[in-house]
């Protein structure tokens, strides 16, 4: 989005959180992007309270016309902030903090926040309609202030066009990180002793070791690849024949969207909005959580049908096509900006110091 956005001719600045590779990311495709140091992940009241200071010392001096807020935490500050200052702010909730699979004490400091801060929003983006009916129910967001807009991803070349029906070993392909949000045991424990098979997970995190020893306990190492985080996941795909995304909690999974745009069918947890780009039986399926029997049911399916791995992954394709381009994505997205600017300018103006 903020490269896009500065290709056509908007001025796009980045606070970010500390520094590292999407810092570095931003600043090679020339974006304007500060670090914000004390902006963390974990709660902190001092650090909260340095970092909130920052960000509207920053948003003061750029004097932006919007501002577009994504995380949690970054979205409660940042609303925060912006609204002190009298300058329009959009909140995107990428799965919202107080969803179901987190603990009730977390769901609920989460939900208190977010009722905390939800009057200070013009405008809230949610990337799947689970998220925005739960924030019209559970936050009293007015409907008129509310919209879906799924993820979109831009193209890839047809050589990273993935074969689906391709026989012999199938590849299972998994892009999630190792925490209690993805479910990798789950996938193990359902089809670790199935025959032709081998299972590729991308992604790294604090469980990855434990789902190694998983994994050897059950006697399956020959069939488990652990790739670690990866920047040619497009690469990895390309060479699978479908891909599992099971979970405990999602907004709206942007590995799917890379899956289906490689043209691989895919199977999902039905939690949040992972389920929303599934047509059940035609792109893929979808499976209730903790519903081990089916997961293994469905990818035993999948494994031993070529032909239905092929159908299903040009569906996915023609969905990918059809919904979840980035053209799509981003030409909603400014629109939304363009109506909030709109709403704005025909209220009062604010005076902040």
């Amino acid at each position: 989005m903020a490269y896009r956005l500065g290709q056509d001719g908007h001025r796009v600045t980045v606070l970010i959180g500390g520094r590292g590779p999407v810092l570095e990311h931003f600043t090679s495709h020339g974006i304007e992007v500060h670090a914000v140091p004390k902006l963390c992940r974990n709660i902190s009241m001092m650090n909260d309270l340095q970092a909130l200071i920052s960000i509207r010392r920053q948003l003061k001096k750029i004097q932006p016309d919007l501002v577009s807020t994504h995380s949690s935490k970054a979205g409660f500050l940042g609303r925060i902030a912006a609204r002190t200052l009298g300058i329009p702010v959009i909140f995107t909730a990428h799965g919202w903090a107080f969803t179901s699979g987190k603990t009730k004490k977390s769901r609920r400091i989460f939900r208190t926040l977010e009722k905390t801060v939800s009057p200070m929003t013009d405008f809230f983006i949610t990337v799947s309609d689970f998220d925005r009916q739960l924030g019209k129910k559970m936050l009293g967001v007015s409907p008129d202030k509310i919209m879906t807009i799924h993820n979109g991803m831009p193209d890839i070349p047809d050589s990273l066009r993935a074969d689906p029906k391709m026989n012999g070993v199938v590849n299972i392909v998994k892009v999630a990180r190792f925490d209690k949000q993805k479910n990798h045991e789950e996938l193990v424990r359902a089809i670790h002793d199935l025959d032709s098979i081998h299972v590729h997970f991308i992604g790294d995190g604090p469980l990855e070791e434990s789902i190694k020893a998983l994994v050897e306990e059950l006697k399956a190492e020959e069939k488990f690849t652990f790739w670690g985080s990866r920047d040619d996941v497009d690469q990895i795909l390309a060479k699978g024949q479908l891909f599992a995304l099971v979970s405990n909690w999602e907004g709206f999974p942007r590995s799917t969207i890379e899956a289906m745009r490689a043209g691989l069918p895919v199977v999902v947890s039905d939690v949040g909005g992972a389920g929303e780009a599934i047509t059940e039986g035609v792109n893929g399926f979808i499976i209730r959580q903790g519903d081990v029997t089916t997961l293994r049911n469905r990818i035993e399916n999948l494994v031993s049908d070529a032909q239905l791995r092929q159908r299903m992954g040009v569906a996915a394709r023609k969905y990918y096509e059809d919904y979840l381009t980035f053209d799509q994505m981003y030409q909603t997205t400014v629109s939304v900006y363009h109506q909030v600017l709109a709403t704005r300018s025909r209220q009062p103006t604010q005076n902040n110091p």
